[in-house]
């Protein structure tokens, strides 16, 4: 009598442990994801670097598409066009400010050292001390250079700071232009780096990444402009002193969301105390109108094509990456944010937890 044929399993032929294949590749995983922490962990400011390259490529990208409704020729003479006024315009900018805004500088940092000043004997008359050195410098020159017996050793800190920021910002516009010249091959390169059956979704992902990032930095620097210039004439026809200085100040700072404006408003505040108690009403007034038009007209306007973050994620991200990086994760953290959770919402909540209404709703 024939015997039955035993399938493999029942002659004794074992399955592979296949738990224990996913608890090796786990923990592969897992040390490879805290390395790969680790490793950016120790790069950060180098890796902030090429960010902030990847900004300004950003902008220079969108410089160049904007031109095409104007000029409508081949890309790489855009860009040319784009960079030579780029070029024309600082080097103007330089000039100018060499011979028009240092001796205000000088002034503005007089005018503010006295008020410190004036404050801090406020303070000691009501029996509070303030900190060392809280009267301020006197001039622009004691603001820079303290100390004239150390005059050698400020020099030498000055011109290691001067050549670190220029090194920073030649490494900064390099990338920015290699990236700017031919963004589609970086762009393949990097889909390269993933699976086949993952690129398209991965390339439009990326595209929504770059679209983001080119429509925030827009909305940025046109709410600098214009934040600059209405706080600039406002002041000038109120007579503060410094007054296209402050408004300088007041747009670079609303780089940072909800905690610019309250930096901005100290100069201001500083400055128009010199003049007595209805001056300060009367500037805080003008900076208060400008940033809530800011806020609740320009703001809203440039939400529409950036995803929208909550403040709360906005000012975690802000004061996280600057205790962790400094002053560049300050100014680098809202567009980082905004790019994490593009990538967060498209592959994590849609693809992997498959809700694609509540990523849509949210983006």
């Amino acid at each position: 009598m024939n015997e039955p044929v035993r399938s493999p399993d029942t002659a004794g032929t074992r399955r592979p442990d296949t738990s224990s294949r996913w608890s090796l590749t786990s923990i592969l995983v897992a040390m490879a994801a805290g390395a790969a922490l680790f490793l950016a962990w120790q790069t950060a400011g180098t890796l902030l670097l090429i960010f902030a390259g990847l900004l300004f490529a950003a902008f220079l990208d969108a410089c160049t598409r904007g031109l095409a409704f104007v000029v409508p020729i081949a890309r790489p003479w855009r860009l040319a066009i784009v960079c030579v006024l780029l070029a024309l315009g600082s080097a103007w900018l330089l000039a100018w400010s060499s011979y028009s805004l240092i001796g205000q500088a000088d002034s503005l940092v007089r005018l503010i050292g006295e008020q410190l000043r004036i404050l801090r004997g406020e303070l000691r008359s009501l029996g509070i001390t303030p900190p060392p050195g809280a009267e301020g410098p006197r001039t622009l020159g004691q603001l820079l250079l303290p100390d004239p017996g150390v005059l050698f050793g400020h020099a030498y800190t000055a011109f290691n700071l001067a050549t670190g920021l220029l090194g920073t910002a030649v490494v900064v516009i390099f990338i920015g232009l290699f990236a700017a010249a031919d963004p589609e091959a970086y762009r393949q390169g990097a889909l390269r780096l993933f699976p086949l059956d993952r690129r398209r979704r991965i390339g439009e992902v990326l595209d929504e990444m770059g679209e983001v990032l080119r429509w925030w930095l827009v909305g940025q620097l046109g709410a600098v402009v214009v934040i600059a210039v209405t706080t600039w004439i406002g002041l000038a026809l109120l007579g503060v002193p410094g007054a296209l200085l402050l408004g300088l100040q007041a747009g670079l700072v609303n780089f940072i969301p909800y905690l610019g404006p309250v930096i901005g408003a100290i100069p201001i505040l500083l400055a128009a105390m010199a003049q007595g108690t209805s001056m300060v009403i009367w500037a805080m007034g003008v900076h208060l109108v400008i940033q809530t038009l800011e806020g609740y007209v320009l703001a809203p306007m440039i939400q529409r094509r950036v995803v929208a973050m909550s403040p709360v994620l906005t000012l975690a991200a802000v004061m996280l990456f600057g205790a962790l990086f400094g002053a560049l994760g300050v100014a680098l953290a809202t567009p980082l944010a905004a790019l994490l959770r593009v990538a967060v919402l498209r592959l994590y909540v849609e693809d992997r937890l498959g809700d694609k209404q509540a990523g849509r709703s949210a983006g």
